[in-house]
Formats: C-alpha cells, structure tokens, sequence
C-alpha cells in the first residue's frame, strides 16, 4: 500500500466521503499529488482563478475572507475536509486559504475531478452533503453577526466548535483544534480583548475549561442555555 493510500485512509472513514467508491480514491491516487505547507504559507487567495480541489490529509488550514484592508476569520478546518467546495461552479476561489502548522494536501485538478463526476453521477453526492453542510454554517454565522451581541457570537461559536470538532473528555467535550484568543476574535469579528473578557466569564461560571491553547466545555447544554438567554434577552 503506498503512502497516498494511506493517507487516503482517515478520508474514507469520514463522513460523507466514506460514501464514495474505492474506485473514485484510485482514480485521485493516480492523477493528483500531495504537497506540504509550511505553517503561514497561503495554499490559494481569494478571487483567484479557481484551478484545483484539495483534501486536507495532515495538519490544520485557516479560510479567510478578505478585501483590500481587512480579513475575517470564516472557518478553520483539520484534517480529513475538503475544499473548497463552491469552486464546482467555475468561478473563482471565494477565500483564502492559510496553512497554520505545517500541513499536508492531496492536490487534484478540478476538470479531473469533474471529469469524475460527469462519468460517476453517483458520487455526486457526498459534494452535495459538503456544500449544504458549508451553506448551513454560512447561514448559522451570518444569524450571529447580524442578530447577537458579543456574548452570544462567542458562545455560539464555541458551542459549534464543539459540536464540528468535538472529542469526548472525562469532564465535557475538548475542542480538537487548538484555538488562540486572537483567532476566536477574527472568527467571531470582535476585538480580542472582549474575547479574552467573555472567556474569563464563561470559566467563571465553570462553563469551559481553557488550557493555554484548548478549550474544553464543560457542559454543552448550559452553553446552550447561555447563548439563548442572550439572544433573546
């Protein structure tokens, strides 16, 4: 088994790519690559012209939306994703993509895999289920930017950490992917000082736990319950 198949493994066991035929890793296997990131080396920008897909096979990329003075945060993602996953459509790339660690990416072609698709409708899919779980997190952040104060942005922002990248602990659920306080603050478009304030409010209250970078809930109902009370006080 060769270094690629193995890498494609952790793919094949996540959903909804565990859906796909082995014969569609076979045919990435024989025509993409795999590259290697360096932490802080951007793998695209956005508005570029949208030429390949990528399976994040090892370490953790930051999308970011950005303009000419500003950039946000939009999602961080670990290993196994995909991405990303709009480009279906022809146009260009909508962010920026930004290894954090070093990281490693199996490459391929967009017309390859549309190719793919075109002559394997069945595969089609797992995409779908990717692009609408993409959409639904659009639509989650934009509700909390537009309808909640800093509290409740926070707060459901780590409530959806911890459901999209959540390990069991023995005390609650340990957000897999290690967060700074200036990366929450760019997620949720607040001034890392109120991040760094609410924090402290949400251990108070004995509703996370933090250790330098990880973050753990503590009970993921009562965060809930607090995120609510603020949305609709």
């Amino acid at each position: 088994m060769s270094k690629n198949e193995n890498q494609f493994n952790q793919l094949k066991m996540t959903v909804p790519w565990n859906q796909l035929p082995i014969t569609f890793w076979d045919f990435c296997q024989s025509r993409g690559r795999v590259r290697y990131y360096s932490a802080k080396q951007f793998l695209f920008f956005s508005g570029e012209e949208a030429n390949s897909v990528f399976f994040l096979l090892k370490g953790r990329v930051e999308l970011l939306l950005t303009s000419e003075f500003t950039e946000k945060i939009f999602r961080i993602i670990q290993s196994a994703s995909f991405f990303p996953e709009v480009i279906l459509d022809g146009k260009t790339y909508p962010y920026a993509a930004l290894a954090l660690e070093n990281s490693e990416v199996f490459v391929l072609e967009k017309n390859i895999l549309l190719q793919y698709l075109n002559d394997n409708p069945g595969a089609l899919m797992p995409f779908y289920q990717s692009m609408a779980l993409d959409l639904r997190r659009a639509y989650r952040q934009i509700k909390n930017v537009a309808l909640g104060d800093a509290r409740s942005r926070l707060g459901a922002k780590l409530y959806a950490l911890a459901h999209a990248h959540g390990q069991k602990a023995s005390d609650g659920v340990l957000i897999s992917i290690p967060l700074t306080t200036t990366e929450l603050a760019g997620m949720c478009s607040l001034a890392r000082e109120s991040v760094s304030r609410i924090l402290s409010e949400l251990k108070e209250l004995e509703i996370i736990r933090m250790e330098r970078k990880q973050i753990t809930v503590l009970n993921k109902e009562e965060l809930k319950k607090w995120v609510h009370e603020r949305l609709n006080s």
